[in-house]
């Protein structure tokens, strides 16, 4: 176990009001006590003490030092925090001088592993920290401050729980099968509890990918429908080139838009029509219809003031099944045969026509968006899950889902169904940090900000 003392700046780095330096470790106070002064014989902890960082040459700055004692601290060792002014000059200064007074630079992510070490949080609770330091929206970092608190390491609890119950159950089948008659179904009922919390997670999850990831919106329309203007009509400034030459916009493009506090990524691909155009064009196609395939929902564009294409026709029917919002364009050029045959082509849908030069109508737009934020489930109902716990979980439902299978299909092979509940068990342990290689535990705090 490493026992060194460790420092960091755990503050944003660069010129700013504050900057606080992190230490963590046995000799924490030695090393404060030797770099602030003045300290009281005794420190209180968790008490902020005006004083001043200094070195062999003078004082450096003004500064407030508080000390954590163990096991009452963030990594549950000794802890101290110097807060200064945010100065690169002093912050370097600030970490040389703890260095030569014996710590040593923080690895990333080294804080919250002592911490995770030490019993102050499970594995689930680790991962939330960065979780939250990376949430894209206001909603998103109150679901993963809902983890850092506890929620999905509970969740998590209670299907352990029930697995647990449900491989004791079998194993003692196993051990005394020919000694004791065991009530019929008590194993398969603590496997569908576990089943019934794990999918209830999984449902959950979703909420999470949606707050880290955004939506995925994509402004989709024949070439020169006006895509580019609405997309910079929306992100209010020209991120997009606009050309009265078709195909200007030769790959997709894409810009996250805020709004109610959540992320929306919008995308701008290239226009799609019937006949292909060079090479370059062509791919261009190709990745656009990839972006719509993907897309939680499209923006619709076609023209109001030229007749419907076959290319509006080929878009029609890549967008079947698709949330979609067909908007109708340059509605201050448009012919009204044009408008007439429009509505006609999509008969029983709502066109919307607007302006996206002149920003008529736009709020169309918005209300739209604002329909698809209003789908996703409520927070309180949301469970946050990253990449490696949903794969995670994944493969316990499939070991779940085998064993349920086995004990319904084969009822001999009871031998098979205890070893699909014990690699769950150890997936479980994964999960929390409680079994784990070495090598996925480096691979997880890695991911952390040094200081953090």
């Amino acid at each position: 176990m490493d026992e060194e003392t460790i420092v960091a700046l755990a503050s944003p780095p660069g010129r700013g009001g504050i900057a606080v330096i992190r230490l963590s470790g046995s000799r924490c106070e030695e090393i404060l006590r030797r770099i602030v002064r003045p300290l009281p014989k005794k420190t209180r902890a968790r008490h902020s003490y005006h004083a001043v960082l200094h070195n062999e040459g003078g004082r450096i700055d003004e500064c407030l030092a508080v000390f954590f004692p163990a096991p009452r601290s963030y990594s549950g060792e000794d802890m101290a925090e110097i807060s200064l002014h945010s100065n690169l000059f002093i912050i370097d200064e600030a970490l040389a001088l703890a260095c030569r007074c014996g710590a040593r630079p923080a690895l990333p992510g080294e804080f919250t592993y002592r911490a995770f070490r030490n019993g102050k949080m499970d594995l689930l609770q680790a991962e939330a920290v960065n979780d939250l330091i990376r949430a894209n929206s206001r909603a998103g970092s109150r679901l993963e401050f809902g983890n850092l608190e506890g929620r999905l390491s509970q969740g998590v609890a209670a299907l352990r729980q029930n697995l647990l119950q449900a491989a004791v159950d079998v194993e003692t089948g196993i051990e005394f099968a020919e000694d004791q008659h065991l009530e019929a179904g008590v194993e398969g009922s603590a496997l569908g509890a576990a089943a019934t919390v794990l999918e209830k997670i999984l449902a959950a999850s979703r909420f999470s990918e949606v707050l880290n990831q955004g939506l995925q919106v994509v402004i989709a329309g024949r070439v020169n429908v006006g895509k580019s203007s609405l997309f910079n009509a929306l992100l209010m400034k020209e991120r997009s080139i606009i050309s009265e030459l078709p195909g200007t916009t030769r790959d997709y493009i894409e810009e996250t838009l805020f709004l109610d506090g959540f992320a929306i990524r919008i995308s701008d691909v290239a226009g799609i029509r019937a006949a292909g155009g060079d090479d370059v064009e062509e791919q261009g196609m190709r990745r656009s219809r990839e972006r719509i395939a993907v897309a939680d929902a499209v923006l619709f564009m076609v023209d109001a003031s030229r007749p419907l294409q076959e290319s509006d026709r080929e878009i029609d029917r890549l967008l079947a099944g698709k949330k979609r919002l067909l908007l109708a364009n340059k509605s201050d050029l448009l012919r009204e045969d044009v408008v007439r045959s429009i509505r006609g082509a999509f008969p029983g849908e709502t066109i919307h026509l607007i302006s996206a030069r002149n920003g008529e109508n736009l709020d169309a737009v918005t209300a739209f968006l604002r329909s698809l934020l209003r789908e996703i489930p409520a927070a309180a109902d949301a469970t946050a899950v990253n990449l490696r716990q949903r794969s995670l979980l994944e493969k316990l439902r499939e070991n779940i889902r085998q064993a349920r299978r086995l004990q319904a299909e084969t009822p001999a092979s009871a031998e098979l169904v205890a070893e699909e509940l014990r690699q769950g068990l150890r997936i479980i342990g994964e999960l929390t940090g409680e079994v784990g290689a070495d090598d996925i535990l480096r691979g997880v705090f890695s991911r952390f900000c040094i200081g953090k």
